[in-house]
């Protein structure tokens, strides 16, 4: 997991760990009270207390440190309660061996007995394997309900890309240009109607094959924008043009959310006049890690209805999916998306 889960046990350690230094030397018998005076035993009991803190603690932190180094899957689990067990022996033996044996050196036990020594750190060991064992099931917990919740989230997400798909597919002023045109094509150029209804029909095709998937390759989405930007072409002729600068080589090692450049080409659109005076140009390279979509900005005076959770949608999948953000740029000359793209 990516995320590295925190337990909140403040209130727990308060309790826990004077509780643990003031029974644990009781029930070993390491220490004799009435040797004591009241401010000796307080003194020793705080200091019993501290050596509970460092074990507790030392122990938690080896935790997080163990799980935050070890992938996550069902053969790491168990690398990581073997590594916990061990690292709960050696560090809570030998830490609480020496601390204690420190306090006996200073203490009135003129004749400490070895034995409790020894049952005293066995039993500190046995604590520490006992609560970093239910510390362990509170994460596996934790992660459940995390995974749950992130599971949820994408599927959320999901829906509302469907739904936005949805929208394209039944758009009707999208089908009423569609068919406009297509219909002025068959009557002028029957060859080009033709084509014109087979990249429709693969423009559907993809977004209906690709609705379920969450990710598809680079070079596949790069040819469904291609597609989809020969139909508005046709209808806008000169005032729009895009330049892909992707080869096929690059973009079939990457992978990325379908119908994602669709929807930033659509928003180009939607929200930039243009004519052939002044044509729209969009510009689709890679950098880095990144597919970059930019276009010039000219605004219209009497922009388009839009639900206006176009980038918004696009950004949490993103974010549920690979873990990082869009970028947007926006400098009133030019409106720039950068997309986070995986390695294949």
């Amino acid at each position: 997991m990516n995320k590295q889960l925190v337990v909140n046990d403040r209130v727990v350690k308060l309790v826990g760990i004077p509780a643990l230094g003031l029974l644990i030397p009781n029930l070993t018998g390491l220490i004799d009270n009435h040797r004591y005076t009241l401010s000796e035993g307080i003194a020793s009991y705080l200091y019993f207390t501290v050596v509970a803190f460092l074990v507790w603690e030392g122990n938690v932190r080896l935790m997080y440190y163990i799980r935050a180094k070890t992938p996550q899957s069902s053969r790491a689990f168990y690398r990581v309660i073997i590594a916990l067990f061990f690292a709960n022996i050696v560090y809570s033996g030998i830490l609480s061996a020496g601390l204690l044996r420190l306090w006996i050196l200073a203490s009135h036990e003129f004749t400490p007995d070895p034995d409790h020594l020894v049952s005293t750190v066995l039993v500190i060991i046995i604590a520490a394997c006992f609560i970093t064992n239910i510390y362990e099931i509170i994460f596996l917990n934790l992660e459940k309900a995390y995974n749950e919740s992130r599971v949820e989230q994408l599927n959320v997400a999901k829906a509302q890309a469907e739904l936005e798909a949805l929208k394209n597919q039944i758009d009707p002023h999208f089908i009423f240009n569609s068919l406009n045109t297509l219909s002025f094509l068959i009557t002028r150029d029957p060859l080009s109607a033709r084509l014109y209804n087979d990249t429709l029909a693969r423009v559907y095709r993809y977004i209906l094959s690709n609705k379920e998937r969450d990710l598809v390759l680079l070079r596949e989405e790069i040819e469904f924008i291609s597609n989809y930007f020969y139909l508005l072409k046709i209808r806008f002729a000169e005032a729009i043009s895009m330049v892909i600068e992707i080869t096929d080589l690059s973009a079939e090692n990457f992978l990325i959310p379908p119908i994602s450049l669709q929807a930033l080409v659509e928003n180009a659109i939607k929200h930039n006049e243009f004519s052939e005076k002044k044509p729209l140009t969009i510009d689709v390279s890679i950098s880095a890690d990144y597919v970059i979509v930019r276009n010039a900005m000219n605004r219209r005076t009497n922009p388009q209805p839009t639900s206006k959770i176009g980038l918004s949608n696009l950004d949490n999948r993103y974010k549920l999916l690979t873990k990082r953000n869009i970028l947007v740029e926006n400098n009133f000359e030019s409106f720039i998306v950068k997309l986070p793209i995986l390695k294949f």
